[in-house]
């Protein structure tokens, strides 16, 4: 079910209520339950699920207790516990506990496990737990009706998305009982392809919904794995096209042309390995720009390579490139049917994909109107309650702006980070419409031998040594060129030794990073308080601006 669920995944505290109410027999469909918990001014916290539990009837208590004591509690239960892989707090759903163990429902892992009270303990240091009393539970009105509706698109969805996989199983299944082993190579060739409209698939939906928490776990699963920073990147498109679409248009189109003119039509096997072989210089340009510029890996990126190595090894293997001649190809039955297949998924994506993107944008805005995100008691509300900087900042970084503001904004940056540098304008923005205001930059770089961050930054410490306005040029020059060459940018700004002298700025910025537990890069903090996440920079000309 992982892969059905890959596309219908849920954010961790929908899926967490969820199973909560599951477990409780409290009827509420997943569609409302998303809704309820969205429009939460307050979502995710334990406060927006205690408020949409109470609306459903549950009674609820968040209490502190101690991992001895949790055998006490009535079960099941919601826990705020750590992350594994990053510094974020996910909801866990307990299931039950015993004198050693406990069987819980990991919210990274998206499966149940069983672990010991110690290591559980060490992921729950704030002690809070949510208990949960549906006695008096009324659930969701209407909700046989809304759960037949919600059933009827759920199977609408999944006969949608296993619809291309079966047609193909099934035709494999016929070439073979047709041509038996003659068949072997047509057969395989169209398994990688389908593996291929699977991946690119994948890419195609992480463009759309980079938060899709199994996605998250594919494309963060290591230090140097970030399918964000490949896919962002202006490498990521040609003439305004993404290489995903390009990617879902090759291998369904190579798809459509074996299932249309048959998996062994002499014709469609020239045609498919000659494109393959035309195909196969994306793949070292594609590894280098990983490898050598990117310096970040994208493992869907690395699985297309394979495939499309894979196909070529696949068609040479069984000779198509010479099976027939290429006039063959270029007859009228031939090309038509080659043409259309892969013409079609090419229209359709770029019909589709901005029809989805408007859609989604005009429900994220909808949502925030919800929230009415803009109102500063609102906003101070929810920042008070965002983690608190405990670290002292004074000399550190860059300061812009007003010495003795009231308003202070610290920004945390990497040098080579595209939406750092997009935020760089509006806070340029804010300093020129607010005389009351403090900025200070602070940024992600180390000493160690080979940090690619670390020249450019020490630069810009040792440019903020000579005054502000050059420093605030010096920022222009760096965020807002197309392209963040360190050696033009160097040259125009030349230094005499100064650079050398940075490197304790450098480590007195990254111990506070790691003190503070800086998980993503920009990270804001207003007034001693990190940004909540429904706030962008952006939003905030709307609570500072004079």
């Amino acid at each position: 079910m992982k892969s059905i669920s890959l596309f219908f995944a849920k954010e961790n505290c929908i899926e967490t209520v969820g199973k909560l109410l599951l477990a409780l027999n409290v009827k509420v469909t997943n569609t409302t339950l998303q809704n309820d918990l969205y429009n939460h001014p307050d979502y995710p916290s334990l406060l927006s699920i205690s408020d949409v539990l109470s609306g459903y009837g549950v009674a609820n208590i968040s209490v502190k207790a101690s991992i001895d004591k949790l055998t006490e509690v009535p079960l099941p239960c919601i826990i705020p516990l750590n992350g594994e892989s990053d510094h974020n707090t996910y909801f866990a759903l307990v299931e039950s506990v015993d004198d050693n163990a406990i069987r819980y429902f990991h919210p990274e892992k998206h499966e149940w496990e069983e672990i010991n009270k110690e290591n559980f303990k060490k992921k729950w240091p704030s002690g809070i737990v949510l208990l949960a009393d549906a006695a008096d539970a009324v659930g969701e009105k209407d909700y046989k009706s809304k759960r037949r509706e919600e059933r009827r698109l759920n199977i609408a969805g999944y006969a949608t998305w296993l619809a291309l996989p079966i047609l193909t199983i099934i035709t494999c299944i016929i070439t073979f009982a047709t041509y038996g082993l003659a068949a072997g190579f047509p057969v395989i060739f169209m398994l990688f392809t389908l593996l291929g409209c699977g991946v690119s698939g994948l890419l195609l939906w992480y463009e759309l919904d980079q938060y899709n928490p199994l996605l998250q776990q594919i494309c963060s699963s290591g230090k140097k794995v970030n399918c964000g920073a490949i896919l962002n990147s202006k490498a990521s498109k040609i003439a305004g096209v993404s290489w995903s679409a390009i990617g879902f248009t090759y291998f369904s189109g190579s798809l459509f042309s074996m299932l249309v003119m048959g998996a062994t039509n002499p014709g469609a096997l020239v045609a498919l390995a000659w494109l393959n072989t035309l195909a196969i210089p994306y793949v070292f340009f594609s590894v280098y720009y990983q490898w050598q510029i990117a310096k970040q890996w994208c493992v869907l990126c690395l699985c297309i390579q394979a495939l499309l190595v894979l196909q070529l090894i696949t068609t040479t293997a069984a000779g198509w490139h010479t099976i027939a001649p290429l006039s063959t190809v270029a007859t009228l039955s031939n090309s038509v049917p080659v043409v259309l297949s892969f013409a079609t998924p090419f229209i359709i994506l770029n019909l589709l994909l901005p029809a989805y993107r408007a859609v989604r944008g005009n429900k994220r805005t909808k949502t925030q109107l919800q929230r009415l995100k803009h109102n500063p008691l609102i906003f101070e509300a929810l920042l008070v309650k965002q983690k608190a900087i405990t670290e002292s900042t004074k000399g550190l970084g860059i300061i812009l702006g007003n010495p003795n503001a009231t308003n202070k904004i610290i920004k945390v940056c990497n040098p080579y980070c595209g939406p750092c540098a997009q935020a760089h304008t509006p806070m340029e923005e804010l300093l020129h419409n607010n005389p009351d205001l403090q900025i200070q930059i602070l940024f992600t770089a180390t000493n160690d031998e080979g940090d690619t961050r670390a020249p450019s930054v020490k630069h810009l410490l040792a440019i903020a040594e000579k005054g502000e306005t050059l420093t605030r040029q010096a920022l222009d020059d760096w965020y807002l060129a197309d392209k963040k060459d360190y050696e033009v940018f160097a040259a125009k700004y030349p230094m005499n030794g100064e650079l050398k002298k940075q490197d304790n700025k450098v480590n007195a910025m990254k111990e506070w990073c790691d003190k503070t537990e800086i998980a993503f890069t920009p990270t804001f903090f207003v007034n001693g308080y990190q940004l909540p996440d429904i706030y962008t920079v952006n939003d905030l000309k709307y609570f500072l601006s004079v």
